[in-house]
């Protein structure tokens, strides 16, 4: 098994249209890569970017000021959580 085979043992497979396939080889070949580094490189830049995107949340100035008044606004009473607080659990405990 050669050095590249070790370092990445996953393989994808995947059908293109022969115009995606002109495109991303041309595009390769014009970066100066393989067309398997050019299409990884992409690929794996792009799901990073949604990754990234999925864990941040985006608001306004409007919203953020809202949000941090409602995080250093008094607690409000909930007698029913208080209630329930009080109450033995079902769960028996370990």
């Amino acid at each position: 098994m050669s050095q590249v085979d070790s370092k990445r043992p996953g393989r994808l497979n995947m059908r293109v249209s022969e115009r995606q396939e002109r495109v991303l080889r041309a595009a390769a070949e014009l970066s100066g890569e393989t067309l398997t580094g050019f299409v990884l490189a992409s690929a794996t830049e792009r799901a990073e970017e949604i990754l990234e995107r999925g864990q941040r949340i985006d608001v306004s100035a409007e919203e953020f000021k809202r949000f941090v008044d409602a995080l250093e606004a008094p607690a409000e009473e909930m007698p029913a959580l208080r209630r329930y607080a009080r109450k033995r659990s079902p769960i028996r405990a370990r």
